[in-house]
Parts: structure tokens; sequence; C-alpha cells
């Protein structure tokens, strides 16, 4: 069965899914600190969080808004601020970036147009948008970024900005795992088949 063949309906519900679930954990990211925090740089490993929050939206207008939708760039001076290729992290304190009133401005005004992007176009025709192709890529670069600005926050120094609840505990009568396992050689699937 070819994409054409899909109903685009649910791979358009799956995208917004994956591109919301993404933007909420960002938020949560982005939210629990206050701006100095964002701003400044925790580890010369890392990117100041601002620095993550702007690039993921600036991904995100490149692919969806110009290469899936057509338009005219948003904010064309930014692009070489956030290509990461460009600027190593330890050099990203130094650049313009946005202040973060301004970026979380940004992100959502470029969502916002994305989803709107992906309500119109078609979902064949073209690899990049083939099966939503490029709405699953920017969610996973989003996700992506999302892990990279959990290990900001894990070398912060100062009060810890966010919790999680304690593992969930064997119960007693579960019998201890061997502390190694054989895996038999040979060819494997590794990842996701998406």
């Amino acid at each position: 069965m070819t994409s054409r063949e899909l109903d685009p309906g649910p791979l358009r519900e799956r995208a917004v899914a994956a591109l919301t679930a993404a933007r909420e954990r960002t938020r949560v990211l982005t939210g629990c600190v206050e701006d100095r925090e964002l701003t400044a740089q925790h580890s010369p490993l890392m990117s100041p969080l601002v620095w993550d929050l702007a690039h993921i939206g600036n991904q995100e207008e490149l692919w969806l808004l110009r290469a899936v939708g057509g338009q005219r760039a948003l904010r064309p001076e930014i692009d070489s601020v956030y290509d990461a290729f460009e600027h190593p992290r330890a050099e990203r304190p130094a650049l313009p970036l946005l202040p973060p009133a301004e970026a979380r401005g940004y992100v959502a005004d470029v969502r916002e147009r994305a989803l709107d992007v992906l309500a119109r176009a078609p979902l064949h025709g073209r690899p990049l948008v083939e099966a939503a192709f490029a709405f699953g890529m920017i969610a996973q670069h989003e996700q992506q970024h999302d892990e990279t600005m959990l290990i900001t926050h894990q070398l912060r120094r100062g009060p810890a900005a966010l919790s999680a609840p304690e593992p969930p505990r064997a119960p007693a009568s579960a019998a201890p795992l061997p502390s190694e396992v054989r895996v038999a050689g040979g060819p494997f699937t590794m990842g996701t088949s998406a």
C-alpha cells in the first residue's frame, strides 16, 4: 500500500500528537527555571537552554514551513546563529541568541504555522512529505534536544529544577535478575523500523 492509498487523517493525527508531546516536554524543561538559567551555559559541553529552544523552532521553520510549506523565512537572520554545524556548543553563549521570551514567542509562532502546513500538505508525492516523514522527523529532532536539555539540567549547579517519581520496587516475591544474559550472535533489529 502506498502512502497515496493511506488515509491522511490518521497520519496527520499521529504527527500532531508527536509534535505536541515533544513540545510539552520542551515546555517543562525550559519553564522550570528562571530566564538567567536559560541563558547561562552550565557546561562547556552543552548549549544554553535558550539556544536549544530557539534551535528547535528554527529547524521546524526550515523543514516544515520552508521546505514542506514553501513559505518565506520568518527570521532569516537567525539561521546561522542556530546552525549546529556552524557553531560548537562552547561558542554558543557568545552568539546573539534570542532572549527567552522572544525564543518562546518564535517557537510558538512557528508551531502554529507548522500545524497549518500539516493540515493542508499532501502527504505523498515527495519523499519529504511521504507518510508525514518531515513532521515525524521534526518531532524526533525536538525529542533529541529535550534529551540534551535534560542532560544540561543534570549538569546545572544548585537545587534541582526537575523531579521524577521513585522507580517502582519489585515485589518481594520476585526472583532477582541475573547479572548477565547470554544473547546469541547473529543479525538483529536495533531501534525502530519506522
